[in-house]
């Protein structure tokens, strides 16, 4: 996905809202930065874009921007990290995973063993825990 939302001979301009977190554009500046014929590279956390300058005359347009989308779309899908820990969201489907993990490994143990009103407990806890699990990836899953 494209999120160059100018392009003119010697300047880009790329946008995107979670490019409002000041550390993914401070990791995304310095990549861009880095790159052969960039100039100047401005970023604005505010408006979550970055501006960049570049020798026009040094670069293949097309693979330019192709190479910024590239760089741009790898940064945007890393998770970001609060404080040194995962979001929340993942935090919480890796708790509700590993009870799909237990719940269904108890499950299987407590129908084997024939208990019944275990089994359908252990059952519950697997079917609440997928819940979870299904709610945090609905985006990814009726696509």
């Amino acid at each position: 996905m494209t999120h160059i939302v100018s392009s003119l001979p010697g300047r880009i301009r790329v946008r995107d809202a979670r490019l409002r977190n000041a550390d993914r554009l401070r990791g995304l500046h310095e990549k861009l930065a880095g790159l052969d014929g960039v100039l100047s590279c401005e970023s604005n956390a505010k408006s979550g874009s970055l501006l960049l300058h570049f020798a026009a005359e040094q670069v293949d347009l097309a693979a330019f921007e192709a190479q910024i989308d590239a760089l741009v779309d790898a940064e945007l899908a890393r998770p970001q990290l609060v404080s040194g820990r995962r979001p929340l969201k993942m935090r919480v489907n890796r708790y509700a995973k590993l009870g799909m993990i237990a719940g269904l490994g108890s499950s299987l143990a407590l129908v084997g063993m024939g208990s019944k009103r275990g089994h359908a407990a252990a059952g519950a806890v697997f079917v609440a825990c997928l819940g979870v699990h299904l709610s945090t990836h609905r985006r990814h899953i009726l696509r």
